[in-house]
């Protein structure tokens, strides 16, 4: 005997069948797509690195460009100078003056320091400027072979006296420093003998132009009356 499938038995398989295969290929296209996703967010294909983009902040264009202006330093004959004998040593400056004079300072006549500032006996010489010429004091300063810390800015009590004193720019209050080693005399100055020279040449150059100039004039003059002497007047006779 053969045995017969209850009815409608056929047609639940294949609705079985067809339910799994649709749950097969979604599971494959969901995984696909984890996949997909997964690579566009951060991911790279093994064996290589993803770009690396660095940003870097905008200037803030905000804030003004600095600008430096360098302003030549005056000429040594246009900053004066007074040098004041701060030490108990008679005539403690002047080897300080004889440095100075050679590079062309305006060295004014020496001073001494007040009674105060003597009793002091100061061990270290001060290089005080007006204002203004605080760039001029710092070279003296250093042309003295003076540490910097020898720069100051003139007091408004005064370390010399107020009447009887030349009009000075930079102040050397001379110490026993440079009592005990005087300073050697600076290099000289040669601005003058080159504009001496520069100003004779000069003027020799335009000497022998005005003399060439006159020479020439001379020669065209007596040209002229030469050409004068030689044309003679012409008769025409009567008709």
């Amino acid at each position: 005997m053969s045995r017969q499938a209850p009815p409608g038995g056929e047609a639940a398989t294949w609705k079985g069948l067809v339910i799994i295969g649709g749950a097969v290929l979604l599971g494959l296209a969901v995984t696909a797509s984890f996949g997909d996703q997964t690579t566009a967010i951060g991911s790279s294909p093994a064996g290589t690195e993803a770009p690396r983009t660095r940003v870097t902040p905008a200037p803030n264009s905000t804030v003004p460009a600095t600008t430096t202006t360098s302003t030549p330093l005056r000429d040594p004959k246009d900053v004066k100078v007074v040098v004041a004998n701060a030490t108990s040593t008679s005539g403690g400056g002047k080897k300080v003056i004889d440095a100075l004079k050679p590079a062309c300072y305006s060295v004014q006549l020496p001073v001494d320091a007040t009674a105060k500032v003597k009793a002091e006996k100061r061990p270290t010489t001060t290089v005080y400027s007006t204002p203004g010429y605080e760039r001029e004091a710092a070279q003296i300063t250093t042309r003295l072979g003076l540490q910097t810390t020898a720069n100051a800015a003139l007091p408004p009590d005064l370390p010399i006296p107020k009447t009887g004193v030349s009009t000075y720019n930079v102040l050397v209050l001379v110490g026993q420093d440079l009592v005990d080693t005087p300073p050697q005399p600076l290099p000289p100055c040669e601005v003058g003998k080159a504009t001496g020279s520069s100003t004779t040449s000069g003027s020799s150059r335009r000497t022998t132009t005005t003399r060439s100039r006159s020479a020439t004039t001379s020669k065209a003059t007596t040209t002229t009356k030469a050409s004068t002497s030689t044309v003679k007047p012409t008769t025409t006779a009567p008709g």
